[in-house]
């Protein structure tokens, strides 16, 4: 979400007032969160990097978590207005939430992350759809609501099956109802450590460390994901297969306490339509403060990314143990 689609909002400030913003986006305009706390408007959020963008506001403006009831006796806002989601799926089923609990919400997105086409998009959902501000490439939508059943995110998981198991996974999750390439290529090669503290780093559904717990429940798991949509699946899936694990919001390693004997990932590569390696590269740099001294962090990653080139400034050890599809399995050891 770029600064532009706040700042569109920005340019009608009634609309702040008393409103329930729902969505993503950690770009913020520097007097966006100023806005809220005078507007008495509130932020829902399921990325843990926007929510810590409002750590200026109070607790009970601000909330990390999968949007469920917009509303409560003590606090009802007076507009809803919706960060559009980059996933189709996701964007459709929050309008749904909102159909709900309200008769009309508002919408915004840049043109070229689907603002153009959000009336389309809510057309099944809607009485009415109407764009009413657009600027600096980005649409504002008003969207008056049909009546929706009360809702429940479980009825929008989609499922895939891995080594005779199910994994179910919320919308917006990562490869959503299906094992992407790269991790069926990862699960493939990596062998099961016989014990010790296990990370998952960018967990999605939590497949990677269930997989790896499965085959040794004595391995201490902890599942990580910058999304609670990821979580929540996490979450599910491990009181589903009956394994115990730790949970937890990070961004990166960030928010990561302790050292692990092994740290595995499947490192995200774009941002938007653009290709971003902060992660991978920060991963590298700061993995070293979160591995014990023989710890290994295992990777896949896309053929063609030159991660081993810049891993071997932060790991004395590089191995690249297989490539398949298109992929490439990196073990690193020996931090420097």
């Amino acid at each position: 979400m770029s600064q532009a689609v706040y700042e569109l909002l920005l340019r009608q400030p009634e609309l702040l007032q008393q409103a329930l913003i729902l969505g993503n986006g950690k770009d913020l305009p520097a007097n966006w969160v100023q806005q809220l706390q005078q507007h008495n408007s509130r932020i829902i959020t399921w990325d843990w990097q926007t929510f810590l963008q409002y750590q200026a506001l109070n607790d009970e403006q601000k909330q990390f978590a999968l949007p469920q009831q917009l509303q409560s006796a003590d606090w009802q806002p007076q507009r809803v207005i919706l960060l559009w989601p980059k996933a189709k799926q996701l964007a459709t089923s929050l309008v749904q939430l909102i159909g709900s609990q309200f008769s009309e919400c508002y919408a915004v997105a840049a043109n070229d992350a689907g603002g153009k086409s959000i009336g389309k998009a809510c057309a099944a959902w809607c009485e009415h759809s109407e764009k009413t501000d657009s600027a600096r490439r980005c649409s504002l939508w008003h969207l008056q609501l049909k009546s929706q059943p009360p809702h429940n995110w479980l009825t929008q998981a989609e499922s895939f099956s891995h080594q005779q198991h199910s994994y179910l996974t919320l919308p917006g999750v990562f490869s959503h109802g299906k094992l992407d390439t790269g991790t069926r290529v990862l699960l493939e090669y990596l062998p099961a450590p016989a014990s010790g503290r296990l990370l998952d780093l960018g967990c999605g559904s939590g497949v990677i460390g269930l997989s790896l717990k499965q085959q040794q429940p004595q391995l201490d798991v902890t599942l990580a994901d910058v999304d609670a949509f990821a979580l929540r699946s996490a979450e599910l899936n491990s009181l589903r297969l009956g394994l115990q694990t730790h949970v937890q919001a990070s961004d990166g390693l960030h928010d990561i306490d302790g050292r692990f004997d092994f740290i595995i990932s499947n490192p995200p590569f774009h941002q938007g339509k653009d290709t971003d390696y902060r992660f991978a590269e920060t991963l590298f740099r700061q993995a070293r403060n979160h591995l014990v001294s023989d710890g290994q962090l295992w990777i896949v990653a896309n053929r063609h990314l030159a991660y081993e080139e810049w891993a071997q400034h932060h790991f004395q050890q590089c191995e690249m143990l297989a490539q398949q599809d298109g992929f490439k399995i990196i073990c690193l050891s020996q931090p420097r």
